[in-house]
């Protein structure tokens, strides 16, 4: 009788460490599928591509990316267009009196991605409105910018920051006349940095203001700020 006992016990014993066994397993399957899971989740999280609603009702793909990442194509996209909004204008088109200036609607917006640090929008407009001035005369001009190259890789200075070149030719037109006007090299290296994409902006006047307010939102929405422009030769 006591060797039957001593069988089942030494067969109980066996049961559960047989169990335990199973259990430990289960649980390091468990482990190591939620390692597996969680790695995923945050590689899909770095790489993530969504669909955003924009204000205008617009959807948009977007993916997205570290607080102080740009894609190489971002930045491109960002420069061209603010190249192209701060030149490509009509001299009847709408314009926004600043210090006692006025410059073309399109001008206005593309001030607005760059810092305020040291007054540097504000002297940066001021140049712009004064070579405008300068340029047209007066006349009743068509500007447009011609784009040679803007650079195919931006030039990482720190995280966040970047630098870029551009050489481009400013042409304006006499509309009345249709002859050329003038045609200026347009040659720059400009800094930018990453900051938080911007809320769409507000105006004290809204009046006959509300395209130039969503194009100033739309370049905005990069998520970028110039910091400094200064003439480039490309030589």
């Amino acid at each position: 009788m006591n060797n039957i006992k001593t069988q089942l016990t030494h067969h109980n014993n066996q049961r559960i460490v047989l169990f335990q066994l199973i259990l430990l397993t289960l649980v390091a399957m468990n482990i190591m599928i939620s390692c597996g899971n969680s790695s995923q989740i945050n590689q899909i999280n770095k790489t993530q591509i969504v669909s955003t609603q924009l204000a205008d009702g617009e959807v948009v793909t977007a993916k997205t990316t570290q607080v102080n990442e740009r894609s190489e194509e971002v930045i491109r996209s960002f420069v061209q267009k603010w190249l192209t909004l701060q030149l490509n204008w009509n001299t009847s088109d709408l314009k926004v009196e600043v210090d006692k200036d006025r410059i073309p609607g399109n001008v206005y917006a593309a001030t607005f991605p760059l810092t305020t640090t040291n007054n540097f929008r504000s002297e940066y407009t001021k140049e712009i409105a004064t070579l405008i001035n300068q340029a047209t005369k007066g006349s009743s001009v068509q500007s447009a910018v011609s784009i040679d190259y803007i650079s195919e890789k931006p030039t990482k200075i720190q995280d966040g920051v970047w630098e870029v070149t551009f050489v481009s030719t400013w042409v304006g037109f006499d509309a009345e006349k249709s002859k050329q006007v003038f045609q200026v090299p347009f040659n720059k290296k400009i800094r930018l940095v990453a900051v938080p994409v911007a809320s769409k902006p507000t105006f004290q006047t809204s009046e006959n203001i509300t395209g130039i307010q969503q194009i100033i939102n739309e370049i905005n929405q990069y998520g970028l700020q110039i910091t400094s422009v200064k003439s480039y030769d490309p030589q």
